[in-house]
């Protein structure tokens, strides 16, 4: 069990991101859910809902999307996210930047400087390489057909 541990000690950092995860999400669930109980009390009673109460919970709302790990909101990474699908420069350079990667894997594999890296290193540079290529394939494709 111990070899186990000290093999994959850095797993630790995933998994626990990964719970903290799920803790947000359970945490902004039960939020939300609080939220519409209260507005079907008010609904329950026939009574109109607060335009203040329902403000807040937009406000609330807003700033949940502005508070994610990366620091933008959900919004700005959709507009990002389609600016970057549609830029081939961003491609061009994913392209290159991986392809150096992969280069660099490949040259650490068989240079072997540390023993037993020569594998993981070899399916790292293969994994890069995999998506250098098809990443060029994308660009290609999609600069054919961009105009149609």
């Amino acid at each position: 069990m111990e070899d186990l541990f000290r093999g994959f000690w850095w797993l630790l950092f995933p998994l626990a991101a990964f719970a903290f995860g799920a803790w947000d999400r359970w945490l902004a669930y039960r939020r939300s859910q609080e939220q519409l109980d209260l507005i079907k009390t008010f609904a329950t009673q026939g009574k109109e809902v607060p335009p203040e109460l329902l403000k807040r919970i937009q406000d609330e709302e807003d700033d949940d999307e502005e508070s994610d790990w990366s620091g933008l909101g959900r919004r700005h990474r959709r507009n990002r996210l389609r600016r970057y699908r549609h830029s081939r420069g961003d491609d061009i350079r994913t392209v290159i930047f991986t392809g150096a990667l992969a280069g660099a894997f490949w040259i650490a594999s068989e240079a072997s400087l540390i023993d037993g890296t020569e594998g993981p290193f070899r399916l790292v540079a293969l994994i890069l390489t995999c998506i250098s290529g098809a990443t060029l394939l994308s660009v290609l494709v999609s600069s054919r057909f961009r105009d149609k």
